[in-house]
């Protein structure tokens, strides 16, 4: 009994000694439907096999608790959403190579970040950035680069598009542990435009996907991909009438910012 004891005090102690650490978040955008967490579950999805969305990581805190999605893109930078970077770079590391974020094929310190510097500015808008890796990824069976839609690209109305992520399977819900992934119909600007809540919110720098009612993404698929047929990056999960309750799904067009994505991975290349 005594040993048990002292058991629950060392956990209690080391969960305060955790908890009193200092960590000061970048400024975090109020989404409409309450504060958004930089974890953004697929809703409607079902679990990916091994191997499936290679390019796929899980931005995870120092702490092992998931943040957010995002993409390989180089073997140095991974893809994700702008308002994802509320954690110093510091307590973040990159999950590699699995569909279960808790068994990591490979980690990664994070020793670097450009994040737009015209985010939120307008709000929701410009909701884009990058990760540099302190070590260059290896690629294998399981980890493996996508490459971007080319500038000025667009899908075709009714293409199915592949979101995958680890977030909500309901509204304030728990994460996925397993990787879910989900095929959702492109919508055009005008279409998506009237359907949104705020139109003010949507710019053409966003693509969207409605399919139905329980179908689409939810908190913690925050900055993961949206992938065409031909196996190319066309989205980064941005924002959404949380969650799946039949409004369109919200995506930074990766063909959009194809050039701003290409010169930030430079040196030349500076954001904020």
């Amino acid at each position: 009994m005594k040993c048990l004891v002292l058991i629950s005090v060392l956990v209690i102690l080391s969960q305060c000694s955790a908890k009193s650490v200092k960590i000061h978040r970048r400024h975090q955008l109020n989404h409409h439907l309450g504060h958004v967490k930089p974890e953004t579950r697929v809703i409607g999805g079902v679990d990916s096999p091994t191997g499936f969305a290679p390019y796929q990581v899980s931005i995870m805190n120092t702490f092992g608790e998931h943040v957010c999605g995002g993409s390989i893109i180089a073997p140095q930078w991974i893809l994700t959403a702008a308002h994802c970077m509320e954690w110093p770079i510091q307590y973040l590391k990159i999950v590699t190579g699995t569909v279960d974020y808790t068994r990591p094929g490979a980690e990664y310190l994070v020793d670097g970040s450009k994040i737009h510097c015209s985010h939120d500015k307008p709000a929701y808008h410009n909701d884009i950035a990058l990760i540099h890796t302190a070590k260059p990824i290896v690629y294998d069976d399981l980890t493996q680069p996508i490459k971007l839609a080319s500038k000025g690209s667009l899908p075709k109305v009714g293409d199915k598009l592949t979101l995958t992520g680890w977030g909500s399977t309901k509204t304030w819900g728990r994460y996925s542990t397993q990787l879910q992934k989900i095929d959702l119909n492109y919508i055009d600007h005008d279409n998506c435009q009237s359907r949104v809540r705020n139109a003010n919110w949507l710019s053409e720098g966003h693509v969207c996907t409605f399919t139905q009612e329980g179908e689409g993404s939810c908190h913690g698929d925050s900055g993961g991909p949206l992938v065409d047929a031909n196996q190319t990056l066309v989205g980064v999960v941005n924002w959404g009438e949380a969650c799946a309750i039949g409004y369109p799904d919200v995506f930074g067009s990766v063909a959009y910012y194809h050039d701003w994505i290409e010169q930030m991975m430079t040196d030349a290349g500076t954001a904020c």
